[in-house]
């Protein structure tokens, strides 16, 4: 009986915080005329894209876009799901739960730069408020300084080009930091805590992740653990601006949602944390949590929503053994507004917006010529508008990056076979099979491939190994085999 009127009253709170986002509203606000008709997708693209730029900054009007959109939904669907939970049990639901559902929505109505925006922003700003009203601001986590190193990339004179955060992640000498400003470089150099530099001769590298790890011969230095984000999303995290510079060095933040892409590589497709700050500056470099261990580095640098690139497979890059000589940076070229491009994409895509998934990604790939997932889903947005040719041409160009990227290899097969060239798609399936021998959708059409080539005998041996990672896709080849 107690859970009703704790519930009511929290209900209040989250209210009182929303009014109180009316004080963010001025002068250039959008009318609401306006938010309506971008909503309903009834503007140009000039008009979009103004709507759009002004989202990115304006938390009055987001809130007004969240309003007109989600608020009667919510109202219907937390009502349901309060009426089951006070059948089912006792306990208050946590404060991120209960913003959860009092934000919850279907994104389908939305335009796609708007998703996550409004409510990244509004989760953040409710929960800052009403955990002031309750007395719960939490401190700022206790960060080891001394493991925070400067990284700068110099060019062939030894001028600096760029400068930027690195952070000691094992005492063996590994020290993560971001690609994107050392791209250019043909020397890498660190300075310690103590004062003193190290050159570096090699990095491990990964493109799509922005991420970028060195090793130094100097030991036993300090390190800082790396923290879990399998459970961080609707938590407070910290930006480090200055890690020089006690609390003040840090921006508080919210992990408001985890960007992951599928795919068939071993491994899974790319991962991103979406950061939601309250920064009227650019956020920028490491990102940790609550207890000071790190979650990764920001990627973008924009006031209030980014992308971070997590750093839990550090390890993994460097066990890859695909360390390159440094003097390669002077050919990389990357971009964080690649990685916004491409997220637009996917989110494009996530709402069959075609042309804008074919707009956006075309421009990931024209600011970072080697981000080789925008190539694949590039292709398929062109499969999506039938343009085949198009769409091989996009597979293509992320197999002369990667020859050994099983997306690209399935998607490019699927397009020969879909246009009927068997014996090229066959090749490009059993390769792709190589490299990720236990995918059931792989297997499964390179048996249809070789059955429309008559070759049952090795459609045959595709059915019995699908046997044990789809036994219903087994028995379904089989029977097409007879």
């Amino acid at each position: 009986m107690d859970d009703v009127p704790m519930s009511m009253e929290l209900e209040s709170k989250i209210k009182a915080a929303l009014a109180d986002i009316d004080s963010f509203q001025t002068d250039d606000c959008l009318d609401t005329d306006l938010i309506g008709h971008y909503v309903e997708n009834t503007l140009d693209d000039q008009g979009r894209e103004a709507v759009e730029k002004h989202l990115h900054s304006c938390l009055y009007c987001l809130k007004q876009l969240n309003d007109m959109t989600a608020l009667q939904h919510f109202q219907r669907q937390a009502a349901t799901k309060r009426h089951k939970e006070q059948q089912t049990q006792t306990n208050v639901l946590t404060f991120v739960e209960k913003v959860r559902e009092f934000f919850h929505f279907t994104a389908n109505p939305w335009r796609f730069s708007a998703i996550g925006l409004a409510t990244a922003w509004v989760i953040f700003i409710v929960s800052s408020f009403v955990l002031r009203q309750a007395g719960h601001e939490a401190g700022f986590p206790q960060l080891n300084r001394d493991a925070f190193v400067k990284v700068q990339a110099l060019n062939e004179a030894g001028s600096i080009l760029a400068e930027q955060q690195g952070v000691v992640v094992g005492s063996d000498g590994l020290i993560a930091s971001s690609l994107s400003h050392l791209a250019g470089a043909s020397k890498l150099r660190i300075t310690l805590k103590d004062g003193s530099t190290r050159d570096i001769s090699q990095i491990w590298k990964d493109d799509e992740k922005n991420l970028a790890v060195l090793k130094t011969d100097a030991n036993a230095l300090t390190s800082i653990p790396l923290g879990d984000i399998t459970e961080i999303v609707g938590k407070k995290i910290y930006a480090v601006a200055d890690p020089s510079s006690s609390n003040k060095g840090l921006q508080e933040a919210l992990a408001s949602d985890i960007k992951e892409f599928p795919s068939h590589k071993k491994d899974g497709g790319a991962k991103y944390i979406q950061v939601a700050t309250q920064s009227v500056t650019a956020t920028k470099g490491a990102i940790v949590d609550d207890k000071g261990r790190l979650l990764g580095f920001m990627i973008t640098e924009e006031k209030h929503i980014n992308l971070a690139t997590p750093v839990d497979d550090v390890a993994k890059l460097v066990k890859s053994g695909k360390a390159i000589p440094v003097s390669h940076l002077k050919q990389v070229s990357f971009s964080g507004d690649a990685l916004n491009a491409y997220m637009k994409g996917i989110m494009a895509r996530d709402n069959q917006q075609w042309d804008e998934a074919v707009s956006s990604l075309q421009a990931a790939v024209r600011l970072n010529p080697r981000l080789e997932g925008a190539y694949v889903e590039l292709g398929y947005a062109y499969y999506r508008k039938q343009n085949f040719a198009k769409e091989a041409e996009a597979y293509e160009a992320a197999l002369k990056i990667n020859p050994d990227n099983p997306d690209a290899l399935y998607s490019l097969a699927w397009n020969m076979e879909s246009r009927g060239h068997y014996q090229q798609a066959i090749p490009l399936y059993e390769k792709a099979l190589s490299l990720a021998p236990e995918d059931a959708e792989i297997i499964y059409q390179l048996g249809l491939s070789y059955l429309a080539q008559g070759r049952k005998d090795k459609a045959s041996e595709m059915s019995v190994r699908l046997i044990r990672f789809d036994p219903g896709q087994a028995e379904l080849l089989k029977r097409l085999i007879k």
